[in-house]
This record gives C-alpha cells, sequence and structure tokens, in this order.
C-alpha cells in the first residue's frame, strides 16, 4: 500500500518504510522544518494516527561553511539528536 503523504513543498522530500516517515529539508526551502512538520502532524491526524515525539528524532546535517555557524532551531518537543539509525545504517552528525 502506498502512503498519501506528500510533503508541502517539491523541494522537500518525505520517505516513507513501512512504519516509518523520514522528512529530508534543506536549508533553502520555500517550506521550512517546522511548517512540513505540522503538515505531517495534521495528516496523522486526519489519518486517525499518531506521532510518538518520543520516537522522533531530528538530526541536522550541514557543510562546513566559515560564514554559517548557526543551526536551525530544534522542533518543539523534539530533541535534536546526533545520530540515528535508518535501515540499519547510523548516520552520525558531527
Amino acid at each position: 500500500m502506498e502512503c498519501d503523504l506528500q510533503p508541502q513543498s517539491q523541494q522537500n522530500i518525505s520517505i516513507t518504510y513501512a512504519d516509518d516517515t523520514n522528512l529530508l529539508v534543506p536549508e533553502d526551502t520555500d517550506c521550512q522544518l517546522d511548517e512540513e512538520f505540522g503538515h505531517s502532524e495534521n495528516w496523522a491526524l486526519k489519518n486517525k494516527m499518531i506521532i510518538d515525539k518520543r520516537k522522533t528524532k531530528d538530526l541536522a546535517f550541514r557543510r562546513p561553511h566559515p560564514v554559517k555557524l548557526d543551526m536551525p532551531d530544534p522542533l518543539d518537543g523534539i530533541g535534536r539528536e546526533r545520530a540515528a539509525k535508518l535501515l540499519g545504517v547510523i548516520l552520525l552528525v558531527n
């Protein structure tokens, strides 16, 4: 069965595998992470589902840049992690 959850912006990517969804939002998108996550929360409510924020992870990847040292704020109620396991692959953030 295919999931009908689609990102609001064509610049953002939503990847669903079984009961996990990964949301990829680049820095230069027209729909920021908090808006995109809110869209996913609304979709879940309409489909009688719950997003468990205790299991939800926020990872912020960036390339080293001499001028851009600040990172976006993490989502409310979701902690920023330095590592996550995705389909058996461990992703690490420096």
